[in-house]
């Protein structure tokens, strides 16, 4: 194990996807191993990933709080993860809560749970309908909480790429404010842009 300890993540779920460039980015000594794991199906019983696990033994599940945890490692860390202030730290997790549960279970629906064409385009119209939360505030400020990006940037432009159904190029083009945003987030941020650079052109 790390020094700091291990994070097990779900390969391909985009609840995992940011955790392994923001260990990096960070500079932290955490291994970042697959759930199928043996310690880590020993170490949580409800096998639920992304989980961190110490090397004294404390454990930590539940995406947001590790999320949270490994910024709180960084504090003098130059990137404003949680914006300025109380109000922005707030709205911070409110972007994180509304597209870890909202957004995922609508784009979840469309991708895997509607098995007519009924049914995919009814649940096509709820993603829409998330999505357009995204796009009306990219449409007054150049990110999700203001000036700048935060970890609720992070996690959506991250699950925007990984989940890619229905968000591929043609999509983007139609919601102008999510293509600029996305675009700027994949090609310069440091914590995502060198994993997710390009990604707007495939």
């Amino acid at each position: 194990m790390s020094e700091e300890g291990t994070i097990y993540i779900y390969p391909g779920s985009p609840r995992s996807a940011l955790l392994e460039p923001l260990v990096k980015y960070l500079n932290l000594d955490i291994e970042v191993l697959d759930k199928n794991d043996p310690n880590f199906l020993k170490a949580f019983p409800l096998h639920k990933a992304p989980s961190f696990l110490s090397k004294d033994g404390w454990k930590l599940h539940e995406v947001l709080a590790v999320l949270e945890y490994l910024v709180s490692l960084k504090p003098d860390d130059k990137y404003k993860f949680f914006g300025e202030g109380k109000r922005e730290r707030a709205q911070v997790f409110q972007w994180l809560s509304f597209t870890n549960t909202d957004f995922l279970t609508a784009t979840g629906t469309y991708a895997f749970r509607s098995p007519t064409p009924e049914a995919k385009a009814a649940a096509l119209v709820v993603v829409e309908r998330n999505v357009d939360e995204f796009e009306q505030q990219l449409k007054k400020t150049p990110y999700l909480v203001g000036s700048q990006a935060t970890l609720a940037d992070l996690f959506a432009a991250n699950f925007f790429a990984k989940a890619r159904a229905p968000f591929d190029k043609a999509w983007f083009a139609k919601h102008p404010a999510l293509e600029k945003w996305f675009k700027k987030i994949a090609d310069t941020d440091p914590v995502l842009s060198p994993v997710l650079k390009g990604t707007f052109q495939n």
